[in-house]
């Protein structure tokens, strides 16, 4: 796979302005993002993927410099599979970055291929559970997720 490409992996219960935001980031050093949504996760309250997948797109307004991708199982076969080993991820505070120090320890274990990118948010007061709880309660999702999502996120997440 073209070297100028990366994988941004995550549950994305659901896709949220923060997220493209990091995206967009990963833009200025790689040409192409594959968004790739997970599967199975640890997290109970998980939407089915195949919405994520659908919120993630929608979210992204079709533009062809991001990918977004299914995956299952472990993200180092996701990445054996497309060839591509670089890995960016988000976060927002030193908690969340000492987490992402750890995953990186974890993938580089396991396969010595992958090379993790991590990017600071700016956009740090954005979470999905702040977008599940918003939509739950029929509040606003302005300046939380892409316009083009609204109405999935609603229909989703909402009560």
């Amino acid at each position: 796979m073209n070297e100028n490409v990366c994988v941004f992996p995550g549950s994305f219960n659901p896709f949220t302005l923060g997220h493209r935001h990091l995206a967009e980031l990963a833009l200025e050093k790689y040409d192409k993002v594959i968004i790739a949504v997970a599967g199975e996760t640890y997290k109970g309250d998980m939407l089915g993927a195949d919405k994520r997948v659908k919120i993630a797109r929608e979210s992204l307004a079709n533009d062809a410099r991001f990918d977004v991708k299914y995956f299952s199982g472990m993200l180092t076969d996701f990445l054996a599979e497309t060839g591509c080993f670089n890995v960016v991820r988000g976060y927002r505070d030193e908690k969340d970055y000492e987490y992402e120090k750890e995953l990186e320890r974890i993938y580089v274990s396991m396969d010595r291929r992958v090379n993790f990118v991590l990017l600071r948010s700016a956009m740090a007061d954005i979470s999905s559970e702040k977008v599940r709880r918003a939509a739950a309660a029929g509040g606003s999702l302005d300046g939380l997720v892409a316009p083009g999502a609204t109405d999935d996120i609603r229909k989703y997440y909402g009560k």
